[in-house]
């Protein structure tokens, strides 16, 4: 991995995500590209008076992003270069467009957590862009700190199109490159006996991960999301692993998003992948 693209908001969930992809960066040899994503600003023209033009913020934000680089450097040990831009726009559009432009090979971000109502109706920028981004997603805590990854849990879900997919070539690549265990975890409902295609599934996962040093659990919960947290505060994990696929609108509406839900209450950060 060469770049990570870290998108900056100034707060203080953002910062810890920051200092936790410095981290990264310095254990991968990586470059850090950081980018701050305006919205379009309101002006207010009372009295013909102009507040704040685009101008002045993308000058005063980039400024903060330059500070922020170098006091990184000094006191955070930062070794890779860093790079820094301020757009206007939507965030989501703008990160992927400089996914593309910078080669990013993974995006690093903070979630802020909300109630309940408002995880339903928001949601979360962090979730959103794991949903959307072509790269990995790790998605920080906002009171977690960085330790070295020695162990990840990896959710395997049993599917039957999984010979057909790149998650577990990209879970071995994971693990290799940060010399860790594997956790495997599989979810089944309460009272579950596994068929022929899940049994099939297990076997199939096993000889693919022959050379990878892993150890595999079935978890039987029926809510998935609610499996992984528990598995999670009772096994010394450093980082959970969910793979993010395509549903329909309905499918979307009607069942519950286990990378939301995982996302908003992991005490670990969660790194999305694209299978």
């Amino acid at each position: 991995m060469n770049t990570i693209l870290v998108p900056v908001d100034f707060s203080e969930t953002s910062d810890n995500a920051l200092l936790y992809a410095v981290h990264l960066a310095n254990y991968l040899s990586a470059n850090l590209v950081l980018l701050h994503v305006n919205s379009v600003p309101v002006y207010n023209n009372e009295n013909d008076v102009l507040m704040y033009t685009m101008q002045d913020i993308t000058v005063d934000k980039l400024n903060l992003l330059k500070e922020k680089a170098a006091t990184l450097k000094t006191s955070a040990g930062l070794i890779g270069n860093t790079d820094c831009f301020v757009e206007i726009g939507d965030l989501t559009d703008i990160l992927t467009e400089y996914i593309t432009q910078k080669n990013a090979d993974l995006v690093v971000m903070g979630i802020t957590g909300h109630s309940k109502l408002g995880r339903f109706f928001l949601g979360s920028s962090a979730v959103s862009i794991s949903r959307e981004c072509a790269v990995p997603v790790f998605i920080i805590p906002g009171n977690c700190s960085y330790k070295k990854i020695q162990t990840i849990a990896f959710a395997s879900e049993y599917d039957v199109n999984i010979a057909e997919q790149t998650g577990l070539i990209q879970i071995k690549y994971i693990a290799a490159l940060f010399g860790a265990t594997l956790n495997v975890l599989h979810v089944i409902p309460d009272n579950h006996l596994l068929n022929e295609m899940e049994s099939e599934t297990d076997l199939y996962v096993e000889q693919k991960l022959e050379h990878t040093e892993h150890k595999t659990f079935i978890l039987s919960e029926n809510n998935v999301a609610m499996a992984l947290l528990d598995f999670i505060k009772v096994h010394e994990v450093d980082v959970i692993v969910l793979e993010q696929k395509k549903h329909s609108f309905m499918h979307n509406l009607i069942y519950p998003s286990t990378t939301k839900e995982v996302a908003f209450n992991s005490p670990v950060p969660v790194l999305t992948i694209h299978s």
